[in-house]
């Protein structure tokens, strides 16, 4: 999902139709060196991430079976693979796509294995903390095409900074007792047990995903199949944070998160769609 997203964000910058791009082979490298070294520096923060946490792992269902937590792979094993395929990551965008979209790279690294991961056993808050690298990726595919922020690729970091919240409210509540009995701290037990605050986050946040969709659409000369396709999708993913708000189970729980995942690879897919039309 990170590499799509990058490659979203990339191909969005492209100001012209693929095809015409990829008659160069220099743009091809140039796109293919994004790809790989935001695909490094993604697994790497992963894998730090659950060095960090595979203590924590061991007392959760969904995570017991992992890598770490159940013995697979060593502890110093893990430990260097991650630092090591970050710092390829890094250096293939540095010295292959630019210094901007590296430092990037090197921020979402940071944020996530060294901000997140940590506050995620202190403070329910980690949740907003999260949206930083889980977002970042898709400014860094525009900016290793423009070498600069533009207003596109900041619109397309934002719907995916808001599309986080809810979708990990929604895998929070299936999973509260597990987050709870491993010692992470979470909205769905923390003071709102009732889930009455995670649907309303869930409602806001997606508000502002939807908006910022629209307005995506507005300033990147998006086309019609664009603006249908986020009404449709805006619609679906509405409904479900809605039905979760009524019934607070796991069944609208998970009809929320596939929902969300099917909005922002929706999203994805009509970037895609309309530049080609």
């Amino acid at each position: 999902m990170i590499v799509l997203t990058a490659a979203t964000g990339y191909y969005l910058a492209i100001p012209v139709h693929f095809e015409e791009y990829c008659s160069s082979i220099g743009n091809i490298l140039l796109f293919l060196f994004t790809m790989v070294g935001t695909a490094l520096t993604s697994a790497g923060s992963c894998v730090l991430n659950n060095y960090y946490e595979r203590e924590h792992d061991q007392q959760m269902k969904r995570t017991v079976s992992r890598a770490l937590p159940s013995g697979i792979i060593s502890a110093n094993s893990a430990l260097i693979f991650g630092i090591l395929i970050s710092i390829v990551g890094v250096s293939i965008l540095y010295v292959y796509v630019n210094a901007f979209t590296a430092l990037l790279s090197f921020i979402t690294i940071l944020s996530y294995v060294y901000l997140y991961t940590p506050l995620k056993r202190k403070t329910k808050m980690s949740l907003y903390a999260g949206t930083l690298p889980g977002a970042l990726p898709a400014l860094g595919g525009w900016t290793a095409y423009t070498g600069e922020i533009g207003l596109s690729g900041v619109l397309l970091f934002l719907i995916v900074l808001f599309w986080q919240i809810p979708h990990f409210l929604a895998l929070a509540w299936i999973y509260r007792l597990d987050y709870k009995h491993a010692g992470f701290k979470m909205h769905t037990y923390e003071g709102d047990s009732s889930g009455n605050r995670v649907s309303i986050l869930s409602i806001v946040y997606t508000i502002c995903a939807i908006a910022s969709a629209l307005l995506l659409w507005q300033y990147s000369k998006l086309g019609f199949v664009y603006l249908l396709g986020v009404f449709l999708l805006s619609l679906f993913l509405l409904y479900a944070c809605i039905q979760f708000m009524v019934h607070k189970d796991n069944k609208s729980a998970k009809l929320q998160l596939y929902a969300s995942y099917a909005y922002l690879s929706g999203i994805f897919l009509l970037v895609f769609v309309n530049k080609q039309l």
